[in-house]
């Protein structure tokens, strides 16, 4: 139920975690891990659902904030247990967040779980979770510098999403101006640790690419490059479009800030209604969707940008993003989950959502509301593989946005680099490679 800003959303009571490995686990076994903890409902549209999420935090006996590394995680004091109703898959966030994290810095790492309340000495069962890190700044998160308004640079964590009654909202150019939707929140610094003085300079590093990215001359428009981390950008821009997340870019999108004043999209977040999983509007796979998300829309009339989209999904389309390499890590996930599946559908009652609870809005096409958990899977490889191999043909026509050609944009990038930049460029590609591949290796032998 809802309650007023200023009171308390939490109920308080104990967590306790039975993880034996190389076993099937039960409440009878061991637990390997307890602690005290206050957990509400979150989410906006999700809290109101059936299969609800929740914000668990840790607590000490004294009732302090207690870190603790749940599942291999890393230690933290804040969890988020995830898988909404709507996605009866239970797959897509996971394997959202598992595909991209082999080649972007701080995605949430996730750990499937089987929840069940317990009230005296009676249990309920809740059926499959995910026990998920939640985005914020931290050693085993976003990892970015501590906040001191002495820096050059403030380093910050930021989330464009609703207005925010408890946040800390930016007055920046764009949104001021009315040029983007949603708005600014300052995750990062906190609320009680920021001064005016760091809100300022957050501002002003987000102000000075957004004047670059708005202006209608060319040789400012370019300065945008400066600012930003491309590559983050670039990644971002081809996982949410790859995965059909029609919401990032508006909601729930986090951009930070590091020690060098530039700005860098992600981590990715939230794919529940992505893979054409949203209620009122049908995935269209023969086009783009991201291309009209906020700063992307402007940064694609930039064609070195849409250039670098083209070749890192290629790229990317011989690795993790394969339908061999999704195919394979989809059934390996099915398997490891195995007859927990069944006991969370008999929970909730998937079988049962008929009507209008996903509708089709293009005449013809085919129904969207499955009623197996093998359609829902079937469904999910299906649209994002015909959406991606109808990007593997037309991922060119972002070159429509362009506001100059790809070979005059080139020219004038050659006479600005100075003549020693590209091999140092191309030492610190191979580093970056060699370092995401050591992650992948680590992450496989898990």
């Amino acid at each position: 139920y809802y309650v007023p800003i200023d009171e308390d959303a939490y109920a308080y009571g104990t967590i306790s975690i039975i993880d034996n490995k190389n076993k099937t686990n039960s409440i009878t076994e061991q637990s390997t891990l307890n602690s005290n903890m206050k957990i509400k409902v979150r989410g906006n549209s999700s809290g109101n659902y059936d299969k609800q999420q929740y914000l668990i935090k840790l607590l000490n006996e004294k009732g302090k904030s207690s870190s603790e590394n749940i599942l291999g995680m890393g230690s933290d004091s804040e969890w988020i247990l995830n898988v909404s109703f709507i996605d009866k898959s239970l797959l897509r966030n996971y394997l959202a967040y598992t595909t991209v994290g082999q080649v972007m810095p701080y995605v949430p790492d996730a750990r499937f779980c089987e929840v069940i309340w317990k009230d005296g000495d009676t249990y309920y069962y809740e059926g499959v979770y995910m026990m998920l890190e939640r985005v914020k700044k931290s050693e085993h998160r976003v990892d970015i510098p501590k906040y001191s308004e002495n820096s050059q640079y403030v380093s910050a964590l930021i989330r464009r999403d609703r207005f925010n009654l408890n946040g800390i909202m930016m007055d920046n150019y764009a949104t001021n101006k009315g040029l983007t939707s949603g708005y600014l929140d300052i995750e990062y610094p906190y609320k009680e640790d920021i001064t005016e003085v760091g809100i300022k300079k957050i501002t002003k590093t987000i102000d000075t690419f957004e004047k670059a990215l708005y202006s209608e001359n060319w040789e400012d428009f370019v300065k945008y490059r400066d600012t930003i981390n491309m590559e983050s950008f670039v990644d971002y821009f081809i996982f949410n479009e790859f995965f059909l997340n029609y919401d990032a870019g508006y909601n729930s999108t986090y951009m930070y800030i590091d020690y060098d004043g530039k700005i860098n999209m992600g981590p990715v977040w939230d794919f529940d209604q992505a893979m054409d999983n949203n209620a009122e509007v049908t995935a269209i796979l023969d086009t783009t969707a991201f291309h009209a998300a906020p700063w992307f829309d402007r940064m694609l009339q930039d064609p070195i940008f849409v250039d670098c989209i083209i070749n890192r999904y290629h790229q990317l389309r011989e690795s993790i993003l394969s339908e061999e390499s999704i195919t394979d890590f989809v059934n390996s996930t099915i398997n490891y989950l195995g007859p927990a599946i069944d006991r969370d559908w008999a929970r909730w009652g998937y079988y049962y959502i008929h009507g209008h609870y996903l509708t089709n809005d293009i005449p013809g096409a085919p129904e969207r509301n499955t009623t197996t958990h093998e359609a829902e899977v079937e469904k999910i490889l299906s649209v994002i593989f015909e959406h991606g191999k109808w990007m593997d043909e037309h991922l060119d026509s972002l070159y429509q946005f362009k506001k100059i050609s790809l070979e005059e944009a080139q020219a004038e990038l050659i006479k600005e680099e100075p003549n020693d930049s590209q091999p140092i460029f191309a030492v610190i590609f191979v580093l970056i490679f060699l370092v995401s591949i050591k992650l992948v290796v680590e992450y496989n032998n898990e």
